[in-house]
Order: structure tokens, then C-alpha cells, then sequence
């Protein structure tokens, strides 16, 4: 399967090719591949094509868009197991004509990305529920600081926890356990939009980071996760039921870094524990910490 495609009317507009039509109807991604994750591939095909520009488009997210106007493009979709999971395109500012025999090595390098981003997914995702391992989660909770940071955008973590879990694998053994954690993030993954990302940062603890969303929508999305953990039923074990508790924080120019970020929702996770369990505690308006001098 392939696409192969020479502009002469129009001019091409790489970054209005990204995927958006595609992210509103593709299901949650809990990570994708950082951009720097293909250099390596796009520089080879750069070099191999003799095309100025290579965009990896995830659906879910563009992992990789080159900005610019380009006049011919060649277009593999990234496929893994029999679904489509993308695009890989080689772009061109003049008017060409793809040949066969580049549409062939475009296939090849769609297999190399694809080849990536399984190794990719091994590495950080989390292999009992799916989600983002703890190390990816956090890498992104950084990324995603540093960029709100700089751009002023919105975005606030939720974390979450089980209430009495312990007591679940004490009564039904851990094989319920596990049970309750995957049907849990299935349940939670459904809840959420593709910009989110959710990950296991412990042994019965979650994070979702929700993006573009401040802590009165952020607070309205946990609600909702909550009581669709409170409603679901456990594959064997229809007697378990599982609720949680959830601290909601926002980074806004009060929080010093992805660390005091993560503290404050924290906090928020226990306040909600001591307040009775199975609801969300919110932080209000976020104020600097103030460091103590002797």
C-alpha cells in the first residue's frame, strides 16, 4: 500500500498535512515517540531520496513535522499489525515525480520506523496495564512543563490512587489484583482525549497529564474518571469493587518545576485520602513556596 504524489496546481503545506483530521477519532494514545526518536531514519532518507524534508505523522500526534511549503510529496503509510498507525513522507520544495523505485525504499524505511517505535513502546510502556511506565511518564511531565514554560499554555496533572488495594490482593490474591489494575486503565483510557497522557507511576498509582486544560476542566475530567472506575466490573471477580482517590494540580507561574508540580498533586492525592477517599481534591489558586533561611 502506498500514495505517491506530485503538487503542480498548489503549493504544499507540510504543517497543515499533520494529522488532525485523523486525532479526533483515533483512541487514546498513552505515549508516542519523541521526535528526535527518527532523526537518525529521516537524515538517511533525506540523504537516500534527495528530499529536503521527512515528516513522521503518528496518529495520535505528529511525532515529526517539518514546517514549510513543499511542491511534491511521497506518502507510506506506517502500518503495524494490519492497522494503520500513520504516515512517513518525503517532501520536496520542487516539482518531482516519484518514481517506483522510491516508493519501494520509502516502504522500507516505513518498516524501519515502524521496527522504531515497537522497540520504542517495549521500553516504555508499562506491561501489565498499557499505560506509560513511571520513567516515561515523568520524561513527558518535564517535556511538558518546560514547553507550558515557554509558550504560557495550560496544562495540569492529576494523580490517583486505589483505595484499599492492598486489602484486594489480601482477600482475592494478586492475580485479582492485576485484574482490577487492567481493567482500571482500560476504563481510565477511555475516559481521556488523545492530547492526554496517562501513565502506572507505582504499584496501584496513576498519573494523567491533561493537556491545554486548567484545573476547573482538568477537575471536571477526573470526576468523570471517577466514577467510571466506581462503576466498572472486574473480568471474574463481579464481588470486587475499586474507587479512588484523586489530587488535581495546575501549572500555572506558581510552580517552580515538574518536581514541585508533581509534589503539589501529591499533596492533593493524600488530602483527598484523609477526606474520606473516593473523590478529587483540587488545589486552589497555586502560590510560590517560600523557602525558610535560618
Amino acid at each position: 500500500m502506498n500514495a505517491r504524489v506530485t503538487i503542480n496546481a498548489h503549493d504544499f503545506d507540510a504543517a497543515s498535512a499533520a494529522e488532525a483530521p485523523y486525532m479526533l477519532h483515533t483512541p487514546v494514545h498513552n505515549a508516542l515517540p519523541a521526535p528526535a526518536q527518527f532523526d537518525a531514519v529521516a537524515q538517511l532518507i533525506k540523504t537516500v531520496l534527495n528530499v529536503p524534508a521527512v515528516s513522521v505523522a503518528l496518529h495520535g500526534a505528529p511525532a515529526n513535522a517539518e514546517n514549510g511549503v513543499y511542491r511534491s510529496f511521497l506518502e507510506i503509510p506506517l502500518i503495524n499489525n494490519n492497522e494503520v498507525v500513520g504516515s512517513l513522507r518525503a517532501l520536496d520544495t520542487e516539482e518531482r515525480k516519484f518514481s517506483d523505485r522510491d516508493c519501494e525504499l520509502l516502504e522500507g524505511f516505513a518498516k524501519l520506523v515502524v521496527d522504531q517505535m515497537e522497540l520504542w513502546a517495549e521500553a516504555s510502556r508499562d506491561v501489565l496495564t498499557g499505560t506509560m511506565t513511571r520513567r516515561a511518564f515523568l520524561d513527558t511531565l518535564r517535556k511538558s512543563f518546560a514547553a507550558r514554560s515557554r509558550a504560557q499554555t495550560k496544562a495540569t496533572l492529576v494523580l490517583f490512587d486505589l483505595d484499599h488495594f492492598k486489602m484486594v490482593n489480601d482477600t482475592w490474591g494478586h492475580a485479582a489484583g492485576d485484574a482490577v489494575l487492567k481493567t482500571v486503565a482500560r476504563t481510565v483510557q477511555r475516559e481521556l482525549r488523545v492530547e492526554d497522557s496517562f501513565g502506572r507511576v507505582g504499584g496501584e498509582e496513576f498519573a494523567i497529564l491533561i493537556a491545554n486544560a486548567d484545573a476547573a476542566a482538568a477537575t471536571v475530567i477526573a470526576e468523570r474518571v471517577r466514577k467510571a472506575i466506581a462503576r466498572a466490573s472486574i473480568p471474574g471477580h463481579p464481588q470486587i469493587k475499586i474507587t479512588a482517590s484523586f489530587g488535581v494540580s495546575e501549572a500555572t507561574n506558581a510552580v517552580l518545576d515538574a518536581d514541585d508540580w508533581s509534589e503539589r498533586a501529591d499533596a492533593q492525592l493524600y488530602a483527598a485520602k484523609d477526606n474520606g477517599r473516593d473523590r478529587v481534591n483540587t488545589e486552589a489558586a497555586a502560590s510560590p513556596r517560600v523557602a525558610m533561611v535560618n
